[in-house]
């Protein structure tokens, strides 16, 4: 038994590491896909990043080690669909500039965008409802009143802080989430990938 969770355990960091390489090659899909959409297939990034909000793991065999992958790995491709969006949004201009159409949708070319972007905007906040929901609750457990931060706010402040240790961070680094006891507030750290998978 023992053995067998082991081995899921080593399945599933295997698995979570080939989507953080699926992440990485999805940006190229991307950018390829605008450049030349007659000849490259769609890159359906829409569904990658929602099966990867929505990953959960297996409870028997779940430790600190894969929880912290998988927050990783949702975290940057929570980033990444960020960068995602605003290529997409910036190509759909060019090709209205260059189709002709763009003179007809001024003044209502935004509203044009807004249903699919409030749908991107539902997917990119996914990890960050989970975070605030992780704050809430640590605060509850410690007696805290749960909503002595507004949610805007903690939204704002988290992506701030992932921007800026995103551009900071080394190679052998990964962004984990933390609560600061001082401040009561769940933050993001830096701190050197763990070698071990067992624990």
């Amino acid at each position: 038994m023992a053995v067998d969770v082991a081995q899921q355990r080593r399945d599933t960091e295997t698995r979570l590491r080939a989507l953080v390489r699926e992440a990485e090659e999805m940006d190229a899909k991307i950018r390829a896909y605008l450049a030349d959409r007659d000849n490259k297939p769609h890159p359906r990034h829409h569904e990658f990043i929602e099966r990867i909000q929505n990953m959960r793991l297996d409870p028997e065999i779940s430790n600190r080690y894969l929880e912290t992958l998988l927050d990783n790995l949702q975290w940057k491709v929570y980033h990444l669909s960020r960068a995602w969006g605003q290529l997409w949004d910036n190509a759909e201009a060019a090709r209205k500039r260059r189709s002709g159409h763009f003179r007809q949708a001024e003044g209502k070319g935004s509203e044009n965008n807004r249903p699919d972007r409030s749908a991107n905007d539902k997917r990119r906040i996914y990890s960050v409802d989970r975070l605030w929901a992780v704050q809430q609750e640590k605060l509850e457990s410690l007696g805290e009143n749960p909503d002595s931060e507004d949610r805007d706010a903690f939204v704002q402040r988290i992506k701030q802080r992932y921007g800026q240790l995103a551009s900071e961070k080394k190679a052998d680094e990964e962004i984990v989430m933390t609560f600061d006891r001082k401040s009561r507030r769940c933050t993001l750290a830096v701190k050197k990938h763990s070698k071990s998978s067992n624990g």
